[in-house]
């Protein structure tokens, strides 16, 4: 190879010689020259190609990867939301991977995982949501806390009772939320029992309630089968009724005590005083006969009202009914009153609409409602005045108003006016002969009969009795 300037075509050639070597003939020389132009296009026109050839490589194969590199990376990044709606509670996204690789395999294990914590929230959401509706359809309260003190579960009945007004309460102190010296005490007295192995129960006062605390252990078991305490379980009953019962009672005995033992001691010393020789003097003996028959007649009304009172409250229902004339009833009641409402010269009457004829109900029972507030409208009367009975009708049922121009009742007895033995005045009503059973009486038939029973008085001007039962015919 050799590369020379031509004389002849006046210009560089490049000369390539090469030997040929052959059996049949001799050697032979082959000589060629090509002008060094004509190589630099060649060159130029060479590197075109192989450039254009390279980039077309780089285009194509940038192509196919993004392509690969998608199919990679979109199911990554779907599986990637996937989760992250899976943290934030929606569990009904959905992953969209078509491939059948092993990311498809792994898509599908994530939609399964999801179904599965789906219906594992579900359920427990419903049993979260049935605990509660349980804790707050319960009429008495419960705290559950741990081992801190921290409140890990409250109804609404105890935040009622304690009057809690935090709007953060879960995760509190509860010696912090419970504003009650006894109840703290009792939490502080329980976490200081080291076994806590009996329950504690004690009293306490909220306001005018009165409520009884029972504290017991929260434990779990152990793997290893052994018992771990978490925490503590308070139920809060109300006993307020419980405690006005209890004191009713005690006031009932000991007013039937009372009443009972006075006319027997009246009766016991008027006795007494006629055998040691009153019986001989008759205008004395007379005198106190009389009176051990009044004593004796106010015990035996008594003892008629007490157990009339008893049989009432033990009714359920009142089986003698039948249809009676209502004006019947009320003209047989002031029959009975018109003696001693002559006796004070007072007036009594009624006025009945013209629309009530029949009423469903216990005659005798209506009778005595009536009676006892005519008869109480009598004694508490002054000399000329006047008692009335209103009846009329207040939708489907029968309004009772018994009215009177007395003394009235000064409004803070009016509360306990129903009461059993509640005297406004107590030496008048006993001189009187009442018993101070008659209004209590009254009320438990309208109970009875799930009636509406309201006073209206006012001192000096009289009193209106108001009674609504359901026996409009």
């Amino acid at each position: 190879v050799s590369i020379r300037y031509s004389d002849s075509v006046n210009e560089y050639l490049k000369y390539v010689a090469l030997r040929i070597d052959s059996i049949e003939i001799e050697p032979l020389i082959v000589r060629l020259s090509i002008s060094i132009g004509d190589t630099k296009v060649i060159r130029k026109q060479m590197m075109i190609l192989i450039i254009i050839s390279v980039l077309i490589a780089v285009i194509v194969a940038s192509g196919l990867g993004l392509q690969f590199a998608n199919r990679i990376t979109r199911p990554i990044n779907e599986l990637i939301n996937f989760s992250k709606n899976i943290t934030k509670g929606n569990f009904k996204s959905h992953v969209r991977v078509e491939a059948n690789d092993e990311i498809g395999m792994l898509a599908c294990s994530f939609t399964e995982m999801q179904q599965q914590l789906d219906k594992t929230i579900t359920q427990l959401r419903e049993k979260n949501a049935e605990m509660k509706a349980m804790l707050d359809s319960m009429i008495g309260g419960v705290i559950a806390v741990d081992n801190k003190n921290r409140i890990i579960l409250i109804n609404n009945a105890a935040i009622e009772i304690f009057n809690i007004n935090s709007e953060k309460i879960i995760g509190e102190n509860i010696l912090l939320v419970v504003r009650n010296q006894l109840f703290n005490k009792l939490i502080k007295k329980y976490y200081k029992d080291a076994s806590r192995d009996k329950q504690q129960v004690t009293d306490i006062q909220v306001d005018e309630q009165h409520y009884k605390i029972y504290c017991s252990k929260i434990e779990t078991k152990q793997e290893d089968k052994t018992s771990k305490i978490i925490g503590a379980l308070i139920i809060i009953q109300d006993i307020t009724n419980i405690r006005k019962l209890e004191q009713i009672r005690s006031d009932f005995v000991s007013n039937v005590t009372h009443e009972i033992k006075t006319p027997l001691t009246s009766i016991k010393g008027f006795t007494d005083t006629l055998k040691n020789g009153a019986i001989d003097d008759k205008e004395v003996a007379q005198h106190f006969l009389d009176i051990i028959d009044i004593e004796a007649e106010r015990l035996s009304n008594l003892i008629g009202d007490i157990l009339e009172l008893s049989e009432i409250e033990t009714m359920k229902k009142d089986i003698r009914i039948e249809n009676y004339c209502l004006e019947d009833i009320v003209k047989e009641v002031l029959d009975v009153v018109t003696q001693s409402a002559a006796q004070k010269n007072i007036e009594i009457g009624y006025t009945l609409d013209s629309d009530i004829h029949l009423v469903r109900v216990n005659k005798d029972r209506l009778k005595q409602i009536l009676l006892n507030l005519v008869d109480n409208g009598i004694k508490y009367n002054n000399e000329g005045g006047k008692v009335h009975i209103v009846c009329k009708r207040h939708y489907k049922m029968i309004e009772f108003q018994v009215k009177d121009n007395g003394i009235g009742i000064c409004e803070q007895h009016i509360p306990r006016l129903f009461e059993r033995f509640y005297r406004v005045d107590k030496g008048r009503s006993r001189n009187q002969g009442g018993t101070g059973l008659g209004l209590s009486i009254v009320k438990h038939i309208v109970n009875l009969y799930g009636g509406h029973l309201k006073v209206e008085s006012e001192i000096g001007k009289g009193t209106v009795f108001i009674i609504q039962l359901p026996i409009a015919v």
